[in-house]
């Protein structure tokens, strides 16, 4: 009986453990356990260019943040993010997506001094107006 008891116990840190830890990786990542629910949370900070950045600064920008793994295929011209084509739009996605992809650490928000962490969201400053979605210059 005493070994059944062991291996019990055993079994009951083991799955105590392993909760607690999804627990502490979940809430890191922007996801917060309400009552048992895992409730995603929206993002509180961006990751935007600076209005000083140059094209060829953001197209330097946007160059690494792809070429780092970030999923870039939303911002091809036609795609769901293409739109507008400007080289500031799409490299305020990818420097999100990559900043993002590294915990909203802001260090990895810098891009050579044109990159900056804001808490408004920019996707608050469309412009559906015009007919097509208009990020306008922070």
């Amino acid at each position: 009986m005493k070994s059944f008891r062991r291996v019990s116990f055993l079994i009951l840190a083991a799955v105590v453990f392993h909760l607690f830890l999804s627990a502490s990786i979940v809430e890191a990542h922007g996801v917060v356990l309400d009552n048992g629910t895992a409730v995603v949370t929206p993002p509180t900070a961006f990751c935007v260019p600076t209005e000083q950045a140059s094209d060829a600064e953001l197209q330097k920008a946007l160059d690494f943040a792809c070429g780092q793994g970030i999923d870039c295929g939303p911002i091809q011209p036609g795609a769901v993010c293409g739109d507008p084509p400007t080289v500031r739009s799409r490299a305020a996605f990818a420097m999100n997506s990559y900043y993002r992809s590294h915990e909203s650490n802001p260090s990895f928000c810098d891009f050579n001094g044109i990159g900056r962490v804001i808490s408004e969201n920019p996707s608050k400053r469309l412009v559906p107006a015009m007919g097509i979605a208009n990020i306008l210059k922070n």
